[in-house]
């Protein structure tokens, strides 16, 4: 009478239930959906694991090592059907097989039941076939056609994207037990997936690309309910809950202001608990997620750019040495021939795999979802900082206090690296996802000025140049010139008006000393990028202003840097042209270069190549400090005519005018001199607007005092320059040739000033420059005597004694008394009265010069009557 099971052939147990789920509750061969929740309702507790988990695990297994063009619809759709029924959504992650325990990072994509659909994607690391299907011939499409396929492989993710959201989103509401579970998997995955962003990692060893990007999507919305503008829920989100987290252990991880044992100390303190609101458990694993996920993809997309492009190389030079062979039927010719077609597969191969990072990456949707996230999380970051906790409500004060909390201190420092690395790459990719516009930017400014003027909560000296240089990239001039996408921002911003200026300068002092190995390379980056900024900003009057109120400490050190700066890019820059020149004169007689031997013409060529790789490098740096110089200068003068700067000044822009306009000057004329971002003129213009702004009497008699670079021709020649090429005009050209009548008036009385003072004693002269001292002081540690401006211009650049390496400020060093101090302190000893009678050693000095000058005085009278 009933139909009869044959139990020789027909799968028993749960794998009877795999087609019937499979064909949806609306076919005639499914499972009505009142069925699916009496089923749930009945075995609650009661073996519902034991019946579905394992038919869920059978569904989900036709998926694995299916790509996102692979047939996985009706998997996805069953799966997703089933979970609409919240009974079920709230019974599925009791399953076993919804979080293996013992899985590894690669089988928790296979065995657990959602692994397989989250591991549908598009990346080459695990689906090649996407890039070959979607990409074919890349080189023979144009534009058009390739962002065509973009946006198709874009659609359908995004139909995937949604479908698996639908799944989570329903677990999350249907009970907190499930919310709970679900949030135990993703914490699992983590956990698995922990090697992913060592340098070193065997990918194979770890959860696939895609599978990381769909879980972290899932994340980024279920996110989105509280990422509102206003950020209203910011206070849900509990700053100690990595502290007291059972799900996310990062007592391994990098504090941003600790070290290991701080960090032990104040984690081991803390109880852990699972009293923590969805939206704290959210949060934090998204950060931790968007660390091994798509952060991860970002800095693998970059790899391939720089795979592609030494296999472009290595193919033009296997087609050059094909092409050579061509008509040669040897077998080193039918190799080269052989070797230039695999490598024109393997730039075919890898133009292919850009293309699909390009895809899922820089997706407008998925940048600016994370985008929204990032800055929720920058604005947690400044309301833990911030001393009332209450920003973004109300408008954070700087600077901040001295001490770094210990709730930010123990942060790992991943969270604020990450921050970082994510819009460097928005700035150098994603300009044409036109994401940053349309997404609110007074977070991410706040946040770079903020740690920017407190680099004492950023323990790694690696980090705190990325907030300058996310700057930078978008302040850069883009499509036909328009203005970066935060310069309109940075012009108006209350925050950025107020201290933009001076945190750049102060930051501008502080990488003298970066603390990495790479330092003193490292400083003349930084600084082009704090350059570039103070150009893009130097238009707006407020920020102009601000000069004004800036420290004349600061300014002083800030100025002597730029000197110093100017000096050595200068200088490298002119050397490097001097000696592409010569390499290029060699190369035009090429009967003479031909008869060189093949390892001189390579090594060369080699040579060659490097300086002008230098040369781009340092003129453009050179070119930077030089405006920054040309246009404070303008609007100051004061602080350029510190004792300690002025003279220093004052030679480096004499020899540098000498290198552009003397003798040896035809000696810097490069073919392409643009190549080399090198403007001669525009540079001679400029130094001589330098001259111009601080033509004050102080700078003057600087400019006397340089007897190794001062040279009236120079001068002659530049206006002459300036003049022919209409660069200045008359009024300036007067001006300037008013400017060296100055000079060389002052000149004739420095010479006579020397003349007056030549014979001075022995106890004024400073012990470093060997000239007579005018404001003597003693250095409190080790009791040397020297004139002020001397030990003012060396703490400039140091902060130590010179003579025995105690710390030194300009504050702490004392009027000098005594000569006898300079000698010996047993001298305070020996003659304990002659040091009493002895008056202040600068009264001193000034009585000497007076009485020089009034016997002068006295000779010239005696000498006209």
């Amino acid at each position: 009478m009933f139909p009869q099971i044959d139990t020789a052939t027909a799968q028993l147990g749960p794998a009877q239930l795999v087609p019937r789920l499979m064909a949806g509750p609306d076919s005639p061969n499914g499972m009505p959906v009142a069925y699916w929740t009496q089923l749930a309702e009945r075995f609650h507790d009661d073996g519902l694991d034991t019946i579905m988990g394992p038919a869920l695990q059978a569904i989900a297994v036709q998926v694995v090592n299916k790509s996102i063009i692979g047939d996985f619809r009706t998997q996805l759709d069953c799966v997703a059907a089933l979970c609409d029924n919240k009974a079920l959504a709230a019974a599925l992650p009791f399953f076993p097989e919804f979080d293996p325990e013992n899985a590894t990072a690669v089988t928790i994509e296979q065995q657990s039941i959602l692994g397989p659909f989250f591991a549908l994607a598009a990346y080459p690391d695990r689906s090649p076939d996407v890039a070959a299907s979607y990409f074919q011939h890349p080189d023979e499409r144009n534009a058009a056609d390739l962002h065509s396929a973009m946006n198709g492989l874009r659609g359908s993710v995004l139909n995937l994207e949604t479908a698996l959201f639908g799944v989570s989103n329903n677990i999350v509401r249907a009970s907190p037990a499930g919310r709970s579970k679900l949030l135990d998997y993703f914490a699992h995955v983590i956990k698995l997936n922990k090697p992913r962003r060592q340098m070193h990692v065997d990918m194979r060893l770890v959860s696939s690309e895609g599978f990381m990007h769909n879980m972290t999507n899932n994340l980024l919305r279920l996110c989105e309910p509280f990422l509102d503008i206003r950020h209203s829920k910011i206070d849900k989100v509990d700053p100690h809950y990595l502290r007291t987290s059972r799900r996310l252990d990062v007592s391994g991880e990098t504090k941003l202001k600790a070290d290991q044992q701080q960090a032990d100390a104040y984690y081991n303190a803390a109880q852990v608990t699972d009293n923590h609101n969805f939206i704290t458990e959210v949060f934090h694993l998204t950060i931790t997620f968007l660390h091994y996920g798509p952060l991860r993809a970002m800095a693998d997309f970059q790899s391939v750019i720089k795979q592609l492009q030494e296999a472009k190389k290595k193919s033009e030079q296997a087609e050059q040495a094909a092409a050579a062979t061509a008509n040669v039927r040897t077998q080193a010719g039918v190799l080269q021939d052989f070797v230039a077609k695999q490598m024109k597969k393997e730039v075919e191969r890898l133009t292919q795999y850009k293309l699909v990072y390009e895809s899922m990456i820089l997706d407008p949707q998925l940048l600016g979802r994370i985008l929204d996230f990032y800055n929720l999380v920058m604005a947690w970051l400044l309301r833990i900082v911030d001393p009332k906790h209450q920003y973004p409500q109300v408008p954070i004060t700087l600077p901040l206090p001295a001490d770094v909390p210990d709730v930010f201190a123990m942060l790992p420092e991943f969270i604020l690296g990450d921050i970082a690395d994510f819009f460097l790459f928005l700035g150098k990719y994603g300009y044409e996802t036109r994401v940053m516009p349309s997404h609110p930017q007074e977070d991410l400014v706040t946040f770079i000025l903020t740690f920017l003027q407190n680099t004492q909560y950023i323990q790694n000296p690696h980090l705190k140049p990325k907030l300058v240089e996310i700057l930078f990239f978008f302040t850069y001039p883009v499509f036909q010139g328009q203005p970066g996408e935060l310069e309109t921002i940075l012009n108006s911003n209350p925050l950025a008006l107020h201290t933009l200026v001076p945190t750049l300068m102060s930051y501008y002092v502080e990488v003298e000393q970066t603390g990495t190995s790479a330092q003193f390379y490292e400083k003349y980056n930084i600084r082009y990028h704090i350059g570039h900024v103070m150009k893009r900003i130097w238009s707006h009057p407020h920020h102009r202003q601000r000069l004004q109120d800036v420290e004349h400490e600061l300014f002083t050190r800030f100025v002597n840097m730029l000197r110093q700066d100017m000096n050595y890019l200068m200088g490298e820059s002119l050397d490097k042209l001097t000696e592409i020149h010569k390499i290029q004169t060699e190369m035009e007689d090429q009967a003479q270069w031909q008869a060189q031997a093949p390892d001189t013409i390579r090594e060369r060529e080699q040579q060659l190549e490097h300086l002008e790789q230098q040369a781009q490098s340092t003129v453009a740096l050179g070119n930077e400090t030089l405006y920054m110089l040309q246009a404070m200068s303008a609007e100051m003068v004061q602080p350029f005519m510190a004792e300690e700067i002025v003279d220093r000044l004052a030679a480096m822009l004499d020899y540098n005018l000498n290198k552009l306009v003397g003798k040896q000057a035809t000696e810097l004329k490069v073919k392409n001199p643009e190549k080399y971002h090198f403007s001669p003129r525009k540079l001679l213009s400029r130094i001589i607007d330098i001259y111009l702004n601080l033509k004050c009497p102080a700078f003057v008699n600087a400019v006397a005092r340089d007897e190794r670079s001062y040279n009236k021709d120079d001068f002659s020649r530049a206006a002459a320059i300036l003049s022919k090429y209409k660069l200045k005009s008359p009024d300036q050209i007067a001006a300037l040739e008013a400017f060296v009548n100055q000079v060389e008036a002052a000149i004739k009385d420095a010479a006579q000033e020397d003349e007056d003072f030549a014979d001075f004693p022995d106890e004024f002269e400073d012990p470093v420059f060997n000239t007579l001292m005018k404001d003597p002081v003693r250095l409190p540690t080790s009791g040397v005597i020297m004139d002020r401006s001397t030990i003012r211009g060396y703490l400039l650049g140091e902060s130590r004694d010179p003579y025995n390496r105690a710390p030194l400020s300009i504050d702490m060093v004392e009027p000098g008394k005594s000569i006898f101090l300079f000698f010996s302190f047993l001298l305070l000893i020996i003659l304990p009265c002659l040091f009493c009678l002895v008056p202040e050693l600068k009264d001193r000095i000034h009585a000497w010069m007076a009485d020089q000058r009034a016997k002068k005085k006295g000779l010239a009278m005696d000498t006209s009557e």
